[in-house]
């Protein structure tokens, strides 16, 4: 690897991220996080993440079909959601859930796009470079992938598979299978684990506090310039040790202010870090974060996409009909990656630089 690198230690392991990222100017929605790519080809630059861990075991009940591997999830014919799409808890309203399943253990990963879009063909998402994705990238979910092209994916799985049927996810059963049978807070339990505290941050799963607990360690003096036109601070620069801050259980401030376009996200630094993206992490490398049934990643590191129209209460998309989107990512607050949290949703059409997916099956 290359590059500067700290340690951001999971709880049971540690997780190594290098440090280099690069640039480009994306447009920012409002809410738990989406931010949505703006088209167009990036130069090749290195990547701002560590090649992959060995993954820990999956359930022993686990297959593997079409390159998948796949988790049982059972059926739940009395599923609620936790909460309302207003997040409301209690509130959620009842979801049959009449046959098991199975479910992705991993999210896709961009080897895995690439593999398909050699075989299928399509446009690359708009952060790789001449046809294949950044540097030590191949294991990090893919991203800026439309919900249809999602649907593709899994008709490609289908074509190649045996008595298995590929498709994505319902919103009921992404909750049922991250929560699991004692409905938890988080798919590992109801605690979140997470802890900073001189310079090192303890966490199960990837989102905001790991970004900001990287570039705290590795770029604290480094100047970050506020570059959005509409900022207050338009053209002016702070060193990122005065911008970004982790609090003792992980919290973040001075990530992003919307009203005055200030904050972490409207400066260079996270422009340059977008242009490959984003800080996302290698599928399954959080290995305790692993849910009681088995699948990794189900908070953080990549939204991803469900089947199921909601009406959005969060972002620019609140009070828009669009695809349920899950989980929280690298960019999300801690709360937005809960297994109970509702109203994020996306544009089916769009691709977004913190939305990835993971499969659900069917045997045929």
């Amino acid at each position: 690897m290359t590059g500067t690198e700290h340690t951001i230690e999971p709880a049971g392991g540690q997780h190594t991220v290098p440090s280099r990222p690069s640039r480009r100017r994306l447009l920012l929605y409002g809410g738990g996080g989406a931010v949505a790519l703006l088209g167009g080809a990036f130069a090749a630059l290195p990547s701002a993440s560590a090649e992959p861990q060995a993954r820990k075991s999956v359930s022993p009940a686990a297959f593997t079909a079409a390159g998948q591997t796949l988790v049982q999830i059972p059926a739940n014919p009395s599923f609620t959601f936790t909460a309302d799409l207003s997040n409301n808890a209690g509130a959620g309203e009842s979801s049959p859930i009449s046959a098991a399943y199975q479910l992705g253990a991993y999210q896709v990963s961009n080897a895995q796009w690439k593999e398909f879009l050699d075989d299928s063909g399509g446009d690359p998402p708009g952060y790789w470079s001449d046809g294949t994705y950044p540097d030590g990238k191949g294991e990090h979910p893919v991203l800026s992938v439309s919900l249809e092209q999602a649907g593709d994916f899994c008709d490609w799985l289908t074509g190649s598979a045996e008595d298995v049927t590929f498709r994505l996810p319902t919103e009921a059963e992404w909750e049922n299978a991250a929560r699991g049978p004692s409905s938890y807070t988080y798919p590992w339990g109801n605690d979140a684990g997470t802890s900073y505290s001189d310079g090192t941050l303890t966490s199960r799963y990837n989102y905001n506090a790991v970004c900001a607990a990287h570039y705290l360690a590795d770029h604290d003096d480094e100047e970050a310039t506020y570059n959005d036109q509409n900022s207050s601070r338009y053209g002016e620069s702070d060193p990122v040790s005065e911008i970004l801050a982790v609090s003792a259980t992980g919290g973040v401030t001075g990530w992003i202010d919307h009203s005055t376009y200030t904050g972490f996200v409207y400066t260079d630094l996270f422009d340059e870090l977008m242009e490959t993206g984003g800080y996302t992490s290698a599928v399954g490398s959080y290995t305790d974060g692993i849910s009681t049934y088995g699948a990794y990643d189900l908070a953080g590191n990549a939204f991803e996409w469900t089947s199921s129209l909601i009406t959005a209460t969060n972002g620019a998309e609140a009070g828009l009909e669009v695809n349920a989107v899950r989980g929280g990512s690298w960019y999300s607050t801690g709360r937005s990656c809960t297994t109970g949290y509702r109203g994020e949703g996306r544009d089916g059409s769009g691709g977004y630089v913190t939305v990835g997916f993971r499969v659900a099956a069917d045997a045929s």
